[in-house]
């Protein structure tokens, strides 16, 4: 393994880059730096929006479940009070029934 690094170290050494590798290296990172300079102020940008969305987001969902919750309490007390109208029509119609029996009876049977 020694031998190895030795050869590599040595290898470096021994070889330069030309000029044209260079140059071609230099004009590579203006490349890069120019496309990611003004990218970066843009993806700073897009970030803070996430982040904006995600907390909005939150909140959204947390006021929806709680009008959700608030609709299924309305929703049940709702459905009690059919229920409770439904009983007295019930009741009323017993009622009714029943006062139907005492009208159509002869007068002489109320004696």
């Amino acid at each position: 393994m020694e031998s190895l690094r030795r050869s590599i170290t040595n290898v470096g050494r021994q070889t330069e880059r030309p000029a044209w590798a260079d140059a071609y290296l230099v004009e590579l990172r203006e490349s890069i730096r120019a496309i990611v300079e003004p990218t970066h102020p843009l993806y700073m940008k897009l970030q803070c929006r996430l982040t904006d969305l995600e907390t909005k987001f939150a909140v959204t969902d947390k006021a929806l479940t709680k009008e959700l919750n608030i609709m299924q309490m309305e929703l049940f007390s709702l459905q009690t009070l059919v229920k409770r109208v439904d009983n007295m029509e019930e009741h009323l119609a017993h009622v009714r029934d029943a006062l139907n029996k005492i009208w159509t009876k002869p007068a002489h049977d109320l004696d």
